[in-house]
Parts: structure tokens; sequence; C-alpha cells
């Protein structure tokens, strides 16, 4: 909040502390009677008021410099003029170097009305006698700098809460969704009220230990670490965008392989970091994914890059159209994609054994059948039907539990393909032909009548029993 010089009145209502806004509206009311000097006063009075009640709100908050200085102030007795006057004298340097409540800036403004102050109280031995009389505009400005440095602010935290925050978002307890970390950090007892330096201090130390800790990671804490940031950017979208732009590529550029390899996880969760990044390391990113075998792509979860980053996604595909057929199909059902359907459908119509028809066909196609058109669905059903496995017996058709992946198919599908109808009919009549009847498929085509419903006696009908005797 940066209070205008002529909001005096909307100005004293926001002053936190009842005791300083006290002083504050005796300054103000000094300023508007024309006793500027008695104006200085009270203002640097609620100044300190204001420290010293910080000082004592942070000790309750277990701020442990706070708790120090709060010890200083209870051995001061009321009839000790000198140690009064020593821990006025300390107060602004507390503020800002000890507890972080205002910068090194505002610190020197408010320096120049603690000199002033002092001007204002005691008698100047000037030659001619004269006083100092501080004009009206200096009289407002301190008492609009004041406020706008110190009295309309809660207590900001410093150096203790980055420790704090950091030992939080490294407890299991803490959120992996983004909404909830920013939910917890924005409260006032954590991330509220911190000044940007502190939250820039934990921002750096989050990506350092990602990208400088020789200790692993788990995706579980990556995902508190990346949710953490996402907080920080929405708190402070500022040092975010500093932190980032300045540090995340030097942590890169210094990274061995191991640690390097934690970009492609962490790219899946902060997509917009891929922009950051300069050439050389960009470069470099290529080149781990060459040299990375197909345990490590799906551990690290490169396969998921090609719906979030263009750039990486040739490099992507180029890297797995060397893989063999089997870890090919190990890769993409790490994380199916739409950007992997041509891949997954072929991989389904040269299966070569039951097992890997069933496998692909649940674990490649129906993630993303939602997304499939009429050609897909003629590729899948073509496929399907020439399927020759290693035997030159059809590998998919007789598979097992086929069935269940047929009718998972068809569901998947109604809303998809413009000629969904008349697609299946034609592949049921295919399959019908060479002898396969799938049960739950059929269910499915006669509820939605694209297939008319047995007729009695047909053969298989349920419930039709055999009258044959049986022979034992």
């Amino acid at each position: 909040m940066r209070l205008h010089l002529s909001n005096l009145d909307e100005l004293i209502q926001n002053v936190r502390n009842v005791h300083a806004k006290n002083y504050l509206n005796e300054a103000i009311a000094a300023y508007r009677t024309g006793a500027y000097r008695a104006s200085l006063i009270a203002t640097w009075i609620a100044v300190c008021v204001d420290i010293i009640e910080k000082i004592r709100e942070l000790s309750l908050s277990e701020d442990s410099a706070a708790k120090k200085w709060e010890q200083q102030l209870d051995k001061i007795r009321p009839d000790d003029p000198r140690a009064m006057l020593d821990f006025e004298r300390n107060l602004l340097s507390i503020a800002c170097d000890e507890l972080q409540l205002i910068s090194m800036i505002e610190k020197s403004h408010l320096e120049r009305l603690r000199d002033d102050r002092n001007i204002c109280a005691h008698p100047t031995f000037s030659d001619d006698g004269s006083q100092f009389s501080p004009p009206a505009e200096l009289a407002l400005a301190y008492i609009v700098q004041s406020a706008n440095y110190l009295l309309v602010h809660p207590p900001v935290k410093g150096k203790v809460i980055v420790q704090r925050m950091y030992e939080l978002i490294n407890e299991p307890s803490f959120p992996e969704s983004e909404e909830k970390a920013f939910t917890l950090l924005s409260s006032e007892n954590n991330l509220g009220r911190v000044k940007d330096s502190g939250v820039r201090n934990l921002a750096i130390i989050i990506l350092k230990r990602i990208f400088r800790d020789e200790t692993g990671i788990s995706q579980e804490l990556l995902n508190r670490l990346s949710a953490s940031l996402s907080a920080i950017q929405r708190m402070y979208p500022v040092v975010y965008e500093e932190v980032v732009s300045n540090k995340l590529v030097g942590m890169l550029s210094e990274a061995n392989d191991t640690r390097l390899k934690r970009i492609f996880p962490f790219l899946n969760l902060r997509s917009e970091l891929w922009a950051k990044l300069e050439h050389a390391e960009r470069v470099r990113i290529e080149g781990l994914i060459n040299a990375m075998d197909s345990e490590e792509i799906s551990r690290y979860q490169v396969a998921r890059l090609v719906e979030l980053n263009p750039e990486i996604r040739n490099q992507v595909f180029e890297k797995i159209d060397g893989l063999s057929h089997v870890e090919m199909t190990k890769v993409i059902a790490a994380y199916p994609s739409a950007f992997f359907k041509d891949r997954s459908i072929h991989l389904f119509a040269e299966s070569l054994s039951f097992n890997s028809a069933e496998l692909r066909g649940n674990q490649l196609l129906l993630p993303i059948s939602s997304t499939f058109n009429d050609r897909d669905l003629k590729d899948v059903f073509n496929g399907a039907l020439e399927n020759t496995g290693s035997h030159g017996i059809n590998q998919v058709l007789n598979a097992g539990a086929i069935d269940e992946f047929f009718s998972g198919l068809y569901t998947e599908t109604k809303a998809a393909p413009v000629n969904h109808r008349a697609l299946w009919i034609d592949f049921w009549e295919r399959i019908s032909e060479r002898g396969f009847s799938y049960n739950i498929l059929r269910e499915k085509l006669i509820a939605d009548q694209y297939l008319a419903p047995k007729e009695e006696g047909e053969e298989g009908e349920e419930g039709e029993e055999d009258d044959d005797e049986i022979p034992f």
C-alpha cells in the first residue's frame, strides 16, 4: 500500500498498531496547525513505537532475532534513560539489518527523520540564536514516508522464515497441488508478509535443491518444490522472474549429467522455464536425450515433453523411433499421448503375441482413443484384421481378453469419429466372416441399435442348452 500526500485521513486509519496510531495522529494534528517541529517529533516517536511493537509481535512467532531484542527491551528499567536512548539509536539498524522490516533505502530516509527530530527536540547553538524550523512539505513527507515504510504494514519476516519455509516444503505433509500450496504459503504466517529478499532466497534455495544437490530427489518432493515455486510466482511474480532468469541457466550449466536429467520432469511441471534456457543448455539437453536408454527415458518422463515442448518433440520422436518395439512400447506406455498415436497403432498391429496385443491395446490405444478420428479407427481395425503374429496366426483377434479391449474402444470413440456407426458395423461384419464373435462388444452394438437383436434359436443364444445326454 502506498498512500499519497493528501490522504492523511485514510493513512491514519490504516496504521496497524494502536500506540503508533496515536502518535501519528498527534503528528498529523500538529502539521495541520503549523507546529512542524512538534509534528516531526511525534512522527519519530510513532516510528520507534511501531518497531518496538513489531519486535514483540515477531517474538511471539518464534523469530530468534526478535526474541533477542525483546530480551534487551525487557532489561531496560523505566528509570534508565541512557539505556532507552542507546536502544533508540539502534532501532533503525535492528529494523533493517536484523529483522528486515525496512530496506536500506527506507532506512536512510528514516535516519534523516531521526536526525531532524534531534535538531527539533534539542536547542541549537547557532551564533544568531535561530532555531531549526522545518518546512511544511518536509513534515508532511516524513509522515507519509513513516506510514508507507512501516506503520501500515504487518511485521515482515526475513532470514528465519526462509529456513522454516524450506523445511516445511520438504515435509511429506506439504501439498503437491499448486492451488493448495498457494493457499498454505500465502498465509501471513508463512510467505504472506516476507520481504522480497527473503522470497528471492527461498526460490534460489529450491532451485539449488533440484540442480545442485547430489542427494536424489523423489517425484513427490519435486512436485512439492514445483508447487512452492508456482506459489512464489503468483505472489511475487517480479521476484520469480528475476530468479529464474538470472539463476537457472547458471545452475544448469554447472550441473553434471545426473543432475541435469532432472530438467525433464521439472519442465513437465514448469514448462514455461524452457524459454529461459540459453542455446548452449538446449543443445546439451538434446544430447542427453540421445544418450539415454529406454529405461531412463521412462524414468525421467522424457516422452511427456512431446505435448509440452514443440522444440524437443522431434528430438524425442527421433530417439523413440530408434528403439525396438518392446522398448518403444514401454516408453509410450509410461505416458500415452495423442502425439504417439500413429506409432501406438502400428505397435498394436505388429503384436507378436496374445499378451502383447492385449497390453498394447489397453496401455497404448485406450488411454488416447477419445482423440481418434475415422482414419485412426480404420487403421486400428485393419491392423487387427491383418495381423499375422510371428507364426502366421492372428495374435490380435485370437487374444483371450481382446473382447474387453474392443468394447472399451467402442465406448471411448463414440463421440469422436464422424462415421462411428458405419465403421463399427463394417468391422463387425469382417470379423464375423472370419468366425470371431465378441459377446461384450455385441451387446453394446445391439444396445445402440448398430446390430439387430439375435433371433430366438440363433446359435449361441443365451439360455440355449444342448439336449444330448451327458455320456458319463
